[in-house]
């Protein structure tokens, strides 16, 4: 039987070969974040506008799909749906990581060097919208905050903005700031 992994490679070189011969991509039924622990630790945020996701990758950004390594990947044990969080690094004082396991943990990030993290599902039915970011980026966060993506913006806001209004926001609803 063929690891998660596995499978989640061969859904996204599905999914890239679909993009590349038909113009389409997985629609987006989230959005992805990053933000930082109490102690610096990088955690990664997935929020569900609807529907769900099965795990995570991170990849450095800006490289053509057959080049990418993956830096990190992660499965949740059963469907992600509404808000999770967990670290993207370990370290001996990083929070729990609740019904997520590490296929391929990542060990560290590069200074200097873009990342893109995103969710998805075995199926290449759904993602989120996914973040790129940098170490540097990531020191900048305090905690509480979140980068995301909406649309072409980058942007950082509450980790309580984020839950309360992106998916509003994402769907075209109230833009109140």
């Amino acid at each position: 039987m063929p690891s998660a992994r596995a499978i989640l490679l061969t859904a996204a070189a599905a999914g890239t070969a679909a993009l590349l011969l038909t113009g389409c991509s997985v629609p987006p039924a989230g959005l992805t974040g990053v933000s930082v622990a109490e102690d610096g630790t990088p955690l990664g945020i997935l929020l569900m506008c609807h529907d769900h996701v099965d795990g995570a990758v991170l990849h450095p950004d800006g490289l053509p799909p057959e080049s990418r390594e993956v830096t990190g990947e992660w499965r949740h044990d059963g469907p992600v749906t509404g808000f999770t969080t967990w670290p993207l690094l370990p370290t001996a004082s990083a929070p729990a990581a609740e019904r997520w396991t590490a296929e391929q943990e990542a060990t560290r990030l590069e200074k200097g060097r873009t990342y893109r993290l995103y969710g998805g599902t075995e199926d290449n039915s759904w993602s989120t919208v996914a973040v790129s970011f940098t170490p540097e980026d990531l020191a900048r966060l305090k905690p509480g905050q979140v980068r995301y993506t909406m649309g072409d913006e980058t942007r950082t806001t509450s980790l309580d903005d984020f839950r309360d209004r992106a998916c509003d926001e994402a769907e075209g609803g109230p833009e109140e700031h």
